[in-house]
């Protein structure tokens, strides 16, 4: 399901496009979702205005502020029309949504599938003042590994087909190793289900306490079904990460956090948020949301937190070269990595991951097990059957490695790497990734 509004062809993109510093000033004024705060007043084009509440999804609250300040001059009558209209179409788009989402909750319920709903309705029933403030386009939830199998085929009966045809967990490479998520549309709606695994933030492996965010969830309806989401304070953990792994490309995710901190805030127990993010080594992802959520929206957290949750001056710099603070505040275009276990190629993803972001020992750990792995994970990973010799991949195996990192090193070097990003073997199965290929 998507949005089209004057151009939008996505509602949940993130890229950036260029736009002019009076635009971005007005965005983060509208993403507060602050109604006491008066806009500034730059010279702004407000056709760019428009467009960039659409493609940060922030049609609601900019309708909102709109409403409490009907001001006939300012924003001009046409941005006013504009973004009531594109309410509305939102609007109708989210009721659609919605019905989806409460037919594929009943139907899990009814079979006693334990989940928890995680960002978009999530967030909307707990952290906005009414749900139509926060859009989304797909539904997110989190379940045991130990569920996979259920889960998977219960959404398959409902008519959803998956991206890959996994049934089952493949072989793992360490007990640690998980699949974030997958994929599944709908054949008839398009509607987007993703399902995600133990790996709760999005590490590349599976959470430390996954029992832990089990037993501190909360409890809610939506649409009618009761459903389990993530405490507050583990909310804003999974918040954080997520909008860190986008690298701050869209102001709704800030907006989220927004909401929580300022709105929330006596519900909230700092204590218990900083024992999960140190437990769980998740300090990069979470004080550097919390810090932009500061420098862009202005909206502060205790400074003791903050010192608690600051990673070490090694992580610091190294996260500054690859995302330069100048460049995060602009909202202009932007190269970025993408700090994450789960993908290839080693310069944009691996190697930043493994000097930046947090469980450094476990990740070298799975990296050496690569070089001689498990045997049922190297017979799924080639596509070996039964009759195959399985020793002569164990012999050609590090080579391949070697020879695809080497490749692209080269490629760098000369300015010609054109490959795209692929799967960590760490994580990701054979069909998917494509990594060490046959010579």
């Amino acid at each position: 399901m998507t949005l089209q509004i004057e151009g939008q062809t996505e509602r949940m993109r993130h890229e950036r496009v260029p736009i002019a510093d009076a635009t971005r000033v007005l965005l983060c004024d509208f993403a507060t979702g602050d109604l006491e705060r008066a806009l500034h007043h730059p010279d702004a084009d407000w056709g760019e205005v428009f467009q960039g509440v659409c493609r940060n999804g922030l049609l609601g609250l900019t309708h909102r502020y709109l409403k409490q300040w009907e001001s006939p001059a300012y924003p001009p009558p046409e941005f006013r029309r504009r973004v009531q209209q594109a309410h509305h179409i939102e609007a109708i788009s989210m009721a659609v949504a919605y019905r989806h989402i409460g037919q594929v909750l009943a139907r899990l319920a009814a079979h006693g599938l334990d989940y928890m709903v995680v960002k978009g309705p999530a967030v909307a029933h707990v952290v906005y003042p009414y749900p139509a403030l926060r859009p989304f386009n797909d539904l997110d939830l989190v379940v045991r590994e130990r569920d996979w199998a259920t889960a998977h085929r219960l959404l398959v009966e409902m008519g959803f087909r998956p991206e890959m045809d996994l049934p089952e967990p493949p072989p793992k490479l360490v007990p640690q190793a998980i699949l974030h998520e997958l994929k599944y549309w709908h054949e008839k709606t398009g509607f987007l289900v993703e399902v995600h695994y133990d790996d709760i933030l999005n590490a590349g492996l599976a959470s430390r306490d996954v029992e832990g965010f089990w037993q501190r969830a909360a409890s809610i309806e939506v649409e009618g079904v009761p459903v389990k989401i993530l405490s507050l304070e583990d909310q804003l953990i999974h918040l954080c990460v997520h909008l860190h792994y986008h690298g701050y490309t869209r102001l709704n995710c800030l907006s989220d956090l927004a909401f929580i901190v300022r709105d929330h805030a006596t519900e909230l127990d700092w204590a218990r948020l900083i024992e999960t993010v140190h437990v769980e080594q998740a300090q990069v992802g979470v004080y550097y949301s919390l810090y932009y959520l500061d420098r862009l929206l202005g909206i502060d957290v205790p400074q003791d937190v903050m010192a608690a949750l600051r990673p070490d001056g090694f992580r610091r710099w190294f996260h500054e070269r690859y995302l330069p603070e100048e460049k995060v505040m602009s909202l202009q275009p932007m190269w970025r990595p993408d700090f994450s276990f789960y993908f290839t190629p080693f310069l944009k993803r691996l190697l930043p991951d493994l000097l930046v972001m947090g469980r450094r020992p476990e990740k070298l750990r799975c990296l050496l097990r690569l070089l001689i792995p498990p045997q049922d994970w190297l017979a799924y990973y080639y596509f070996l059957d039964s009759s195959t010799k399985v020793w002569l991949h164990y012999l050609l195996h590090p080579l391949k490695l070697v020879y695809h990192v080497s490749e692209e090193l080269l490629g760098a070097l000369v300015g010609t790497l054109t490959r795209k990003p692929q799967a960590s073997p760490c994580s990701v199965p054979a069909r998917q990734a494509k990594v060490p290929a046959e010579p």
